[in-house]
């Protein structure tokens, strides 16, 4: 057990069995057709993701299920992205301008000369330099932060419950080091499965495999975010309702 994760029936409930694994598979080919049709697919994976974080709050271990009720999935999905973004307004407040400062920066410099050109290169990197500064703080605890709403949007089954700050800061206080742990674990196998994906290009052969292994590690990356988070937001929502010591004593 790590912070309260059973690592083990974590990372293989998506492919724990063959009926797992054909699921896993319809996931990634919703997964393949986000390449193709924006936004609905990925609602849809993430609230296939929804289902399985609801098993966790229920008490009851991971698994797989069949991918029905598409329009619960959809509507699951949407209240999430919305609380999602809602709270990234601050990222894309400070991200937008430099990005569309990057886009516009090779038209700039097209109507300068040699010197002006190397001024505004070291301006713009400056800025740069500055903007990230500001985002990185901005981010870190939003990542922490952002599935904690959610996950309360999740137990609630109200779009508005991710706002209520008050009832889900007390979930998060109560297990921080779980919250903590479960982005940690997901950041680890995401980097795990990057590398891997990048072996997998440079043998060429194997290479071809991508156009599915990639939509096929897109479900199941979104699978562990989700089911990290339920399980750190079932523990904290039991630690916040442990009886005190007072309590006990009467």
């Amino acid at each position: 057990m790590f912070f309260g994760f059973d690592l083990k029936e974590l990372f293989m409930f998506p492919v724990k069995d063959e009926q797992a694994r054909k699921y896993l598979l319809i996931g990634a080919l919703v997964a393949l057709a986000s390449f193709f049709i924006p936004i609905l697919p990925y609602l849809v994976l993430i609230g296939y993701s929804v289902q399985i974080a609801r098993q966790v709050l229920r008490g009851e271990a991971p698994h797989m299920i069949p991918w029905e009720d598409w329009g619960g999935m959809l509507k699951d999905g949407a209240k999430l992205l919305g609380v999602r973004l809602v709270y990234s307004i601050p990222i894309l407040i400070v991200a937008s301008p430099l990005m569309l400062g990057g886009i516009a920066m090779p038209f700039m410099a097209e109507s300068m000369n040699g010197s002006e050109v190397d001024t505004f290169i070291a301006i713009f990197s400056i800025i740069m330099m500055g903007g990230m500064c500001i985002l990185i703080p901005i981010s870190l605890p939003l990542a922490v932060i952002i599935p904690v709403a959610e996950m309360h949007v999740v137990d609630n089954d109200d779009f508005a419950a991710g706002f209520r700050f008050k009832e889900w800061w007390g979930i998060l206080r109560a297990n921080l080091g779980g919250f903590i742990a479960a982005f940690a674990i997901y950041y680890v196998i995401s980097m795990v499965l990057a590398i891997g994906m990048q072996i997998l290009i440079a043998t060429l052969i194997l290479a071809c495999l991508l156009f599915i292994l990639m939509p096929a590690m897109t479900i199941y990356l979104t699978l562990i975010m989700y089911t990290t988070v339920a399980i750190a937001y079932r523990d904290g929502r039991a630690k916040l309702n442990e009886p005190t010591k007072t309590e006990f004593a009467a």
